[in-house]
């Protein structure tokens, strides 16, 4: 099925996603749940997956704007594209800015009093990376082994250029 140009239903991408290799299933607050996978990198494409089948408005709690929550990454596939390549377009707009908010945390600005580094705030905006990168791999079509296919073959790619002067 092609995802160009169209509205996707919960129903297609869920279907999309099992034919892909992956099941759906429901996200808990337990960074143990990884523990139930072999592969690191398989436990973080499915609970990437994982966000955009979950429903928030069910719940009863309300949003910090006091509007009931959102699930914005399930909205920007249930959106027509307005052009190709729009959720391409806009997870790479959402790398940008949080390799922006990456960079704010270290000390680039020589000419003000240099801050320490927070490798707290550090990790988390490296993680938001993660989040936006994993989507837009599932977007491009990687899955995890697919994934590690293709960067062990750049990597071979990369190490020859090296070796050649590149």
């Amino acid at each position: 099925m092609s995802w160009k140009k169209q509205k996707v239903t919960i129903k297609q991408l869920s279907t999309h996603i099992k034919v892909r290799g992956y099941s759906s299933f429901q996200m808990t607050d337990k960074a143990s749940d990884s523990k139930h996978y072999e592969d690191k990198l398989e436990f973080l494409f499915h609970s990437q997956k994982s966000l955009i089948s979950q429903d928030y408005s069910k719940l009863e709690s309300m949003g910090s704007n006091n509007q009931p929550p959102q699930n914005k990454m399930k909205r920007l596939y249930e959106t027509v594209e307005p052009f190709s390549g729009y959720r391409i377009f806009m997870l790479c707009s959402a790398l940008l800015h949080e390799v922006v908010e990456l960079q704010r945390e270290t000390g680039w600005k020589w000419w003000k009093t240099e801050k320490a580094l927070e490798e707290q705030r550090i990790q988390e905006e490296v993680i938001d990376l993660w989040h936006f990168l994993i989507q837009l791999s599932i977007e491009a079509g990687l899955d995890p082994q697919m994934l590690i296919s293709k960067y062990i073959e750049k990597n071979k790619e990369n190490t020859k250029r090296q070796q050649r002067g590149y």
